[in-house]
């Protein structure tokens, strides 16, 4: 059984994957986006151990009235409709197209690679794909992958509205693109030098494209700016296969609210036998420290040397190099008292590698959501992958706790901490350690923060915050945190951008008796699936 027709989607999953059922009650997971209740064609692309992962092969039928959105980017790509005649239909009302957009699709129909193809897969980068879909409509939908993922909680928590992003449209603060070199004899194609996003389900090709309309008009002219100028300095793109040569990524980060802007250009280091390019790097060097157009739109610019095998832009073994300015930049988050109307200001320095929340504005009514619900937290706050410090200071900053001890497994991140508590005038309230969560809290002298003296700290617990990566929490942090829990009547701030994962967390929290009490859903990332959620235990 390779292949299965007309089978009905039923439910919405994170990730915007799909669940239907057989006739003889097995579930289906489907992969590749559709529309809820849509009738499609499905076959079997991957087996795992516990589940067959299915991917849509056609759509026959779906709900056209979640198509009532303007598509606002040239590069867009999704796989509805299906049928491309629907596309040029100057009637069709399933796809609010403008004329230049169109105009767009009919040169791709008209190109003589992509008619050798499969048109689907051959359109757009697939960064974000509900551009179709209102925001209203979006928002409606995470609110059903919120609650559907908790659906198996014994104890139900009350679900509350979920929150909007302040912008539906260039909200990214962060943005990472990679240099590729794409060599296809079936497609004719040797293209070294790429520089956009990985094609969507295919890591090994780039589409490389001009814009994009999750980030600001600034960050676009950047990049832009800076991809002529790579390019024309005809430097080769790092090969994998032959593990030299020099461009790998490139990442730009700007922060809204104080209007700077950082670039980390990720390469490869000179070889020894690489002589023919080094005069090149040099003059690429000079060139982006005296160039007129980065000295006026670029605060800081730090160039990555990565001679590591893993396509990532962080790596244990890097070298950097600061071409302009210093090696951070600030931002700063602006937060409302209720009570008061008094405006809050939080200040935060963020180096090339520390985590930092994507959309700045969207991160201000996240913390702010926070903090509404645990305004009377006088004493000790305990905060565990704190990254920079921006939630726990920002709570001291709006009078919550009067001590803070964050931790943080990154070391360059703790350094940002540290800096950010005395700018934000809190420093004699913090204390921040280097550490993996699970180790921290140790009962006894292996803890990091008992060798260093601050075992006193586990007492008198107000606020324990958990902000983990995407994984679920390891079980040592969970067992840990209860048996905290036995000693400090603490509330319990858990903040996660997987409802999924969470969801298996809160299950074993409730197992250890915590009380769970509300669910938040706010919306950091519009056209995706990602959602980040706000869990309140008692």
């Amino acid at each position: 059984m390779k292949n299965l027709q007309n089978i009905k989607i039923e439910r919405i999953w994170y990730g915007w994957v799909w669940i239907a059922k057989l006739e003889d009650g097995k579930k289906l997971l489907i992969k590749w986006w559709a529309l809820p209740w849509s009738i499609v064609d499905v076959n079997i692309t991957k087996k795992h151990s516990d589940y067959l992962e299915w991917h849509i092969v056609k759509i026959h039928e779906y709900d056209k009235s979640f198509l009532d959105n303007e598509i606002f980017c040239p590069h867009f790509f999704t796989n509805i409709p299906c049928h491309s005649e629907e596309w040029n239909d100057e009637e069709s009302t399933n796809n609010k197209l403008d004329s230049s957009l169109r105009s767009q699709w009919q040169h791709w129909q008209d190109s003589s690679l992509i008619a050798q193809n499969d048109k689907r897969n051959k359109i757009g980068c697939g960064g974000c794909k509900r551009q179709m879909i209102s925001y209203d409509k979006q928002l409606e939908l995470k609110e059903w992958i919120v609650q559907d993922c908790f659906r198996k909680l014994e104890n139900k928590p009350t679900f509350l509205p979920i929150i909007w992003s302040p912008k539906e449209k260039w909200y990214r603060n962060k943005i990472e693109f990679s240099f590729w070199v794409y060599i296809s004899a079936k497609e004719w194609r040797d293209d070294r030098r790429n520089l956009w996003f990985h094609k969507q389900w295919e890591f090994s090709k780039i589409i490389d494209i001009d814009s994009c309309g999750l980030i600001s008009q600034k960050m676009n002219q950047v990049f832009e700016y800076l991809k002529k100028l790579c390019f024309e300095s005809w430097l080769p793109t790092f090969d994998q296969k032959f593990h030299r040569w020099f461009f790998r990524h490139l990442v730009i980060r700007e922060w809204q609210n104080t209007n700077q802007l950082l670039i980390n250009l990720n390469v490869f280091p000179l070889l020894d036998d690489d002589t023919e390019w080094k005069q090149k790097r040099e003059d690429l060097k000079n060139q982006l420290k005296s160039d007129e157009f980065i000295q006026k739109n670029i605060s800081t610019f730090v160039v990555t040397y990565n001679s590591g095998l893993a396509d990532i832009v962080r790596w244990q073994d890097i070298t950097t190099e600061t071409l302009r300015w210093e090696w951070y930049i600030y931002e700063e988050f602006n937060f409302q008292k209720e009570e008061s109307k008094e405006i809050i200001s939080s200040k935060f320095r963020i180096s090339p590698f520390s985590f930092f929340q994507t959309n700045t504005h969207g991160a201000e009514k996240l913390f702010g959501t926070a903090a509404q619900s645990i305004w009377e937290i006088k004493w000790k706050i305990l905060d565990l992958y704190c990254g920079a410090g921006s939630i726990g200071i920002s709570f001291l900053k709006l009078g919550i706790g009067n001590e803070l001890l964050g931790i943080e497994i990154v070391p360059e991140a703790i350094q940002d901490a540290w800096y950010n508590a005395e700018i934000n005038w809190v420093k004699d309230k913090c204390q921040f350690i280097a550490s993996a969560a699970e180790k921290i809290l140790l009962p006894d002298t292996d803890s990091p923060l008992i060798k260093g003296g601050r075992g006193d700290f586990l007492t008198d617990i107000w606020l324990v915050i958990v902000d983990p990566p995407r994984e679920w929490l390891h079980t040592n942090v969970i067992n840990r945190i209860a048996n905290l829990k036995q000693t400090n009547n603490f509330k319990f701030l858990y903040i996660s951008c997987n409802p999924t994962t969470m969801a298996r967390d809160i299950e074993l929290f409730d197992q250890l008796g915590f009380k769970l009490k509300s669910l938040q859903p706010v919306d950091m990332f519009p056209h995706t699936h990602h959602i980040e959620t706000i869990w309140i235990l008692l």
